[in-house]
């Protein structure tokens, strides 16, 4: 009776036989090696995407676009004007002060002074830490 390990050697041997593996030659091993330096080169220079080829019938779709805006922007001005040119628009302005003036100035430009440093805090540190907590 045999053993084991001689039962295991012969039907490894057994399997080898009706098993025929290709021999990797140099050509494969070439072959690995390039697409291993083409995926690193793809990583080092970012992988940008490729944008995605735009067919045709979308090319003609923005050409008519454009040429229906401008039609719409020619036909709009030429009929807007006529209907605009025999109209009296004559609008009074409330009278005010010097004084009212320059307080109503001064306040429109405290308020836009005030936003515009609100809207850059936003974009600081603090800002970003403030959204975070209100979101």
């Amino acid at each position: 009776m045999k053993r084991k390990t001689e039962i295991e050697a012969t039907l490894d041997r057994s399997l080898r036989r009706q098993v025929k593996l290709p021999t990797l030659d140099t050509r494969f091993d070439a072959a690995v090696w390039a697409r291993i330096e083409a995926e690193e080169s793809r990583k080092a220079v970012g992988a940008l995407p490729m944008p995605a080829a735009v067919p045709r019938s979308a090319q003609w779709l923005r050409i008519f676009n454009v040429v229906g805006i401008a039609g719409l922007a020619i036909f709009a001005s030429f009929f807007g004007a006529q209907m605009l040119a025999g109209a009296d628009v004559a609008i009074s302005m409330p009278e005010i002060s010097a004084a009212e003036g320059e307080l109503i100035l001064n306040v429109v430009s405290m308020s836009i002074a005030g936003a515009s440093l609100l809207f850059g805090l936003l974009f600081t540190p603090w800002g970003r830490r403030l959204r975070d907590e209100l979101i």
